[in-house]
């Protein structure tokens, strides 16, 4: 008798339990004084009161074609000038590979016919500014910084560098022997294996998928960084942003004693080879003897002038952007806790096609379930779509961190130089947070089922296939990479 009445007191204790269990569970968690007072306040809308092009920032075009935009800041005595020249590695010839990146740093090393880069280092260091160049893939840059005191011998530098580098010999050398280095480095780091095969087969022959050989780089002479500046280094291809404490009326003048008597240039800037828009699905494994696996899952994306592209820079913030909020990272770091770095990454400002990407590291023997679990969130947020909470922190966190793009003199004159040099209208700022702020529940469904498309991602995977748990041919057909060392010879 007693053993009965004992097992019903403890099957009402363990139901007990249970539901006070269930209970909690569905209740939310106990809120701090902080949490509640927080919650309880009130925000307006962030408005943006951004410089504008013809009120704030004059825009100047001189006779021979240099567009120059200046900003007035006179809080403290600093000078800049930030310079946009049109050209990039994008127009470099598959036989000349690595041209634009030489240009861009022995034009800086190597100084001018008339101080060399030695001298032009001590002289900047005694007055305590800088002087630099380089050039990526669509974009040569410029750029100058001093104190407000030492404006005129710095835009005779800055002048003399950008019309007449010297492009010494030894520097050269010493460039091309750098980059040697780094192509004999390259299979290290698998990371950086990933990121290039991954561009290799989703862009094949095109320049964003080169891979630069050192057979190339050697071929590269003195004559080639001088025609190359020669057709791209003119006037009518150059733009230039000034910000800080100046006069305006003066820096024009000065300017233009400086650079007014470059002559513009009749010839077009080469075409521009399309990016093919092809899908290339099913596994690469590049076989590494290594512990963990890089895992790499994507396709191509969109162009910057595709009007989805708000919505689709929402979408990737909660699925993999977004840091430890994303349901990437949530699932495979936080629940599963296959790894440390998980995200994707989605490129909306290109030209061209961008890419969209998902991306971890993981041990050899998880690499199937990473794998697994990451195309299961990118198929739930094309089938389910999103929460009212996770757009609503997307949407917040995008409009927050913009305005930092704005932040001082320099950031302004900057961005608003690069719209006209993207092909933006002037006036695309005051727009911006608009569209961000309208996108709605059905637009991210609707991006995510039309730009995320599992069955024709790429899926790149670098390690020891023979340690992973399961074959990856369930996610497709499996092509085997070798990893080749370079020729440096």
């Amino acid at each position: 008798m007693r053993e009965a009445i004992m097992k019903k007191l403890i099957f009402i204790l363990l139901n007990v339990l249970i539901l006070s269990g269930l209970v909690f569970a569905q209740s939310d968690p106990p809120k701090s004084a902080g949490s509640k007072i927080i919650e309880s306040m009130k925000f307006g809308e962030i408005e943006l009161n951004i410089p504008e092009v013809g009120r704030d920032v004059e825009r100047v075009v001189m006779d021979n074609g240099i567009v120059i935009y200046l900003y007035e800041d006179h809080a403290l005595p600093l000078f800049n000038i930030y310079t946009s020249i049109r050209c990039g590695a994008i127009y470099d010839p598959a036989e000349k590979d690595g041209l634009s990146e030489i240009v861009g740093r022995v034009m800086r090393t190597g100084g001018t016919k008339t101080i060399g880069g030695d001298s032009l280092n001590i002289l900047l260091e005694y007055i305590g500014g800088s002087l630099e160049t380089g050039i990526g893939d669509e974009v040569g840059s410029a750029s100058l910084s001093l104190l407000a005191k030492d404006i005129d011998l710095g835009l005779k530098l800055y002048a003399d560098l950008l019309r007449n580098p010297a492009f010494p010999q030894d520097q050269i050398d010493l460039v091309k022997e750098e980059i040697k280095n780094r192509i004999k480095r390259r299979n290290d780091k698998p990371g950086d294996i990933t990121r290039r095969y991954f561009n290799q087969i989703l862009y094949e022959d095109h320049p964003f998928g080169r891979v630069q050989e050192w057979a190339t780089i050697k071929s590269i002479t003195r004559d080639d960084l001088e025609q190359y500046h020669k057709r791209f280094f003119v006037p009518n291809n150059i733009m230039i942003g000034v910000a800080g404490d100046f006069n305006a009326p003066e820096i024009i003048a000065k300017l233009k004693k400086f650079l007014g008597d470059w002559k513009k240039s009749d010839s077009p800037i080469p075409e521009v080879p399309a990016v093919q828009a092809t899908y290339h699905p099913g596994v690469y494994q590049i076989k590494k003897d290594i512990n963990q696996a890089n895992i790499r899952i994507g396709l191509l994306g969109i162009k910057r002038d595709n009007p989805d592209r708000y919505a689709i820079d929402l979408m990737n913030y909660i699925l993999g952007g977004g840091s430890f909020t994303s349901r990437l990272t949530s699932k495979v770091r936080s629940d599963e806790g296959l790894a440390y770095s998980v995200g994707s990454r989605f490129y909306t400002d290109g030209r061209d096609f961008g890419t969209f990407f998902a991306y971890t590291q993981t041990k050899s023997s998880t690499a199937y379930k990473a794998v697994s679990l990451m195309l299961e969130e990118i198929k739930k947020i094309r089938d389910e779509g999103v929460t009212e909470a996770e757009l609503a922190e997307a949407r917040n966190s995008t409009i927050n961190r913009f305005i930092f793009n704005f932040d001082n003199s320099g950031e302004i004159v900057r961005n608003l130089m690069s719209l006209e040099y993207d092909g933006y209208p002037l006036d695309y700022y005051n727009h911006y947070l608009g569209y961000y702020r309208s996108v709605t529940l059905d637009d991210i469904k609707r991006v995510a089922g039309e730009y995320l498309k599992p069955e024709e991602m790429s899926i790149i995977l670098i390690g020891n296939p023979e340690l992973y748990e399961k074959p990856m041919d369930e996610f497709g057909p499996i092509t085997n990479i070798e990893l080749v060392n370079p020729n440096i010879e």
